[in-house]
């Protein structure tokens, strides 16, 4: 090799490492939480007393809209749903059966901040704003009826007498 081709093989190397040392990371860093994997658990699972995994997701779904979140994912053989709100949080629910007769919803969220996600990992969060929702809804739904047949019939107007005075 000339001495003149390997300045050149040099200069060329040195430009490709300086490129690649400029190169940026664009993936955003996670701040996790700072609660035990046994804090995190209890603030953010709930059982709830059924055993219709797919209307219990369902119920999961409908509680997200409700609360103003969009449907990202809906996985129902694995029991997850993703969603997220106005680009700057994103939640998972996980809905799986414990027992027979219950099921267990765990749910996750985490805020979007330029460059960094972090850790959702306050209890009133998952209570207030998720929880008691979802429980409101899986009450309501528990009480729909099964059928039309089991609603009593709406008595005419005209088959009502009214009392003279």
């Amino acid at each position: 090799m000339t001495p003149r081709k390997s300045i050149r093989f040099a200069i060329f190397g040195a430009m490709a490492l300086a490129v690649a040392g400029c190169q940026t990371n664009n993936q955003p860093q996670v701040v996790l939480s700072k609660k035990s994997p046994v804090e995190l658990r209890a603030m953010q699972a709930r059982a709830f007393e059924t055993s219709d995994q797919n209307k219990t997701l369902r119920t999961v779904i409908a509680t997200f809209q409700d609360l103003g979140y969009g449907i990202d994912k809906v996985e129902p053989a694995a029991g997850t749903v993703s969603a997220s709100k106005l680009a700057k949080l994103r939640m998972t629910a996980t809905v799986y059966p414990r027992g027979p007769s219950r099921m267990i919803v765990r749910s996750n969220a985490l805020v979007m901040n330029p460059g960094m996600e972090s850790q959702v990992d306050d209890p009133a969060f998952y209570k207030d704003l998720f929880f008691e929702p979802l429980a409101k809804a899986m009450f309501l739904t528990a009480l729909e009826l099964g059928s039309e047949e089991d609603v009593p019939p709406v008595p005419d107007a005209a088959s009502k007498t009214t009392a003279k005075p």
